[in-house]
């Protein structure tokens, strides 16, 4: 009887070891990489103010940032030459708050997508509008925009890696100006 059971206990085992070691076929050996997305810094925040002169607190309009991103990438490529596309997909999430000159109850603002290669270079470039709402007596609020997919063509000397998405307000020069002094201080 002891040894039915030994038998039985080795064959599961056995079994599993099996099942386990067939599962390495479905299994890639590592991660294909994605590219690294940032957020750029001095473009990350936007202070919108009421037409006019004024730049006081009373002249907000609304105060915008980007304060996450959610991104994954996906791989069409060939596995013998590499060569192919990548499709990196990111969401980004602003949050906003509402200033004392905003009457309309809503944040109208662009961010813009960039793919850099190593060099610098921009391969592509999309600005998206958005418009945030502030319902009912709500003073701030949250969204994450709808995923914008980017194909990365690579000839298979690069993958993701080789890759970088920049996100950011699409900025005037004042709005840039106004960042660098809040910077600065």
């Amino acid at each position: 009887m002891k040894f039915a059971k030994f038998t039985l206990v080795a064959s599961i085992l056995c079994l599993g070891l099996t099942a386990c070691d067939s599962m390495k076929i479905w299994r890639a050996e590592k991660p294909e990489p994605c590219p690294r997305v940032t957020v750029l810094k001095n473009a990350a925040e936007l202070t919108k103010f009421k037409e006019g002169p004024g730049r006081d607190l009373i002249d907000v309009l609304f105060e915008a940032k980007v304060t996450n991103v959610l991104s994954q990438c996906y791989y069409d490529v060939d596995y013998d030459t590499r060569a192919g596309a990548i499709t990196a997909q990111v969401a980004p999430v602003i949050a906003a708050k509402r200033g004392p000159a905003d009457q309309s109850r809503s944040a109208e603002l662009s961010y813009f997508i960039a793919v850099i290669d190593d060099n610098k270079k921009v391969l592509q470039k999309s600005t998206f509008p958005m418009k945030l709402a502030f319902p009912g007596n709500l003073t701030q609020n949250e969204v994450r925009d709808e995923p914008v997919d980017l194909t990365i063509v690579t000839n298979g000397a690069t993958d993701g890696s080789n890759y970088e998405i920049y996100i950011g307000f699409q900025l005037s020069r004042e709005e840039m100006a106004y960042n660098h002094r809040q910077t600065q201080r």
